[in-house]
């Protein structure tokens, strides 16, 4: 084989296999290891024993060259994360997974982590790369980030449809039964977010009822019927006729069904088509929150009301958000 029918093969081997090739498939190829010496520093980029990058080293050609070098390895921790679409910061660095104890090998740039608990159920592929999946990727998360932070990625994922409630609760269980670091973390996330029993709805009312009462808003109707009740469906919790204003609360702090979701998407697109405004506050902002409730509330009903300059004058000086609430209405 000659020189270029050399270069010719291993372009064509490492386009097939995300510019990344390994000795013993250029050996296989017919291309000796003399051959594969002298083409390093200019086709080829050793990036680990026997594993070479073709071209320019990317994060993408590091992380294929490290699952390239280690078996049994996972696309895990940041970059799972990224690959699977949740939000995490652009600076975590590129992560894998290796079950087992397995081989020491490092690789320039790519940091490896170890277990001896991973499951099948735990894996998956995306894009063709053996991947933790997104509820493993959460809790490998957990002993690197905050409560905060993995409350917002355990949420994405169940908004995004990333992955359901049961799925997570059932990764978070198993990870809090090995007494794995992070368990305490992700004890509280899944309290807060996958494991509260439903607020009685009237429990909810009488709260939010007695919020909007101090904060001096004018008297809401509870149970209210608008326009577009049929008689079966459409009941609001509580309104303001006047201002055309309707607020629905969620007795869960949080919305464990889909089906919940679209429901009161359905129902807020059935208020505007009316003309009416839906304001919709969980049990947590309720309660954790009053503050920021009222003033939404008070910037709203202010940009709906009959009497634009009574309102104003009685809840004081025009907020930011009152304009721009006012401008959009």
């Amino acid at each position: 084989m000659d020189p270029t029918e050399v270069d010719a093969t291993i372009l064509a081997m490492a386009q097939a296999r995300g510019m990344v090739v390994t000795i013993r498939q250029l050996e296989a190829a017919g291309i000796s290891r003399f051959q594969v010496h002298r083409r390093q520093g200019r086709l080829l980029t050793q990036l680990t024993d026997g594993v070479y990058a073709v071209g320019a080293v990317t994060r993408e050609v590091r992380l294929r060259a490290a699952l390239a070098a280690l078996p049994h390895a996972y696309v895990s921790h940041g970059t799972a994360a990224r690959h699977h679409q949740l939000p995490v910061p652009a600076t975590d660095g590129i992560s894998v997974l290796l079950c087992g104890r397995g081989t020491r090998r490092r690789i320039e740039g790519v940091e490896v982590h170890r277990t001896r608990w991973l499951p099948l159920v735990d894996v998956t592929l995306v894009d063709g790369l053996p991947t933790t999946t997104v509820a493993r990727t959460i809790c490998d998360l957990s002993t690197r980030y905050p409560a905060q932070r993995l409350r917002h990625l355990v949420e994405h994922a169940v908004v995004e449809r990333l992955a359901t409630p049961t799925e997570l609760q059932a990764c978070l269980l198993g990870w809090r039964r090995q007494g794995r670091a992070g368990s305490s973390v992700l004890g509280r996330v899944e309290q807060l977010l996958l494991n509260d029993e439903p607020v009685p709805g009237s429990e909810l009312e009488r709260r939010a009822a007695t919020l909007f009462r101090r904060g001096g808003l004018p008297p809401g109707v509870s149970q209210f019927r608008p326009p577009w009740y049929d008689g079966v469906r459409g009941v609001v919790d509580i309104a303001w006729p006047d201002h055309r204003v309707v607020v629905e609360l969620d007795g869960r702090r949080w919305h464990a069904t889909t089906q919940a979701q679209t429901e009161d998407r359905r129902r807020d697109r059935l208020a505007a088509h009316h003309g009416w405004l839906t304001l919709r506050f969980g049990w947590q902002e309720i309660v954790e929150r009053p503050e920021a409730v009222l003033d939404e509330c008070r910037a709203v009903l202010a940009a709906r009301a009959p009497e634009q300059s009574r309102l104003s004058s009685k809840w004081g000086r025009d907020t930011s958000a009152q304009r721009t609430i006012r401008d959009s209405a």
